[in-house]
């Protein structure tokens, strides 16, 4: 190594060192419990801004049990089983990993997938995609509420 490729080389790795140091790591209990935010929301009605709630049981190796549910703060509204509707409440299975703290949901009537990420011990970011008929995408961040 020259004596210009050292100093660069040297910043490089401290980069890298440092870049390491801000992932975080979880345990499964840090996802457990319930969660509050308001979503945006595009579906075959048009846009909408609901109140979310999640409730997740994690259990110690990972799974998820849970429950989810919206009220229309403003906009179109929804559909359950084809049925236009203002508010609606889904059970939910997934699985977590605690190592980079990104989880998955699928809702047990519907097909629809969750991919969420913790941003920290008390707020995670989600995204809902439901495919067929009457797709529906949405995205939200979601505070912990005290138990």
């Amino acid at each position: 190594m020259n004596t210009l490729t050292r100093p660069l080389f040297a910043l490089l790795a401290a980069g890298m060192i440092m870049l390491g140091g801000c992932q975080h790591t979880y345990k499964t209990s840090d996802l457990d419990g319930t969660w509050i935010g308001q979503d945006e929301t595009i579906n075959s009605r048009g846009i909408s801004l609901t109140k979310k709630t999640v409730v997740l049981d994690v259990d110690d190796k990972g799974l998820i049990r849970g429950t989810t549910s919206w009220d229309l703060v403003n906009g179109a509204g929804g559909d359950r089983l084809e049925t236009p509707t203002n508010r609606d409440s889904e059970a939910v299975i997934g699985v977590f990993e605690p190592s980079t703290g990104r989880f998955y949901l699928a809702e047990m009537d519907e097909p629809v997938f969750w991919h969420g990420e913790m941003l920290s011990k008390n707020k995670v970011r989600c995204f809902l995609v439901q495919t067929g008929p009457k797709p529906v995408v949405s995205t939200v961040v979601l505070e912990r509420q005290s138990d």
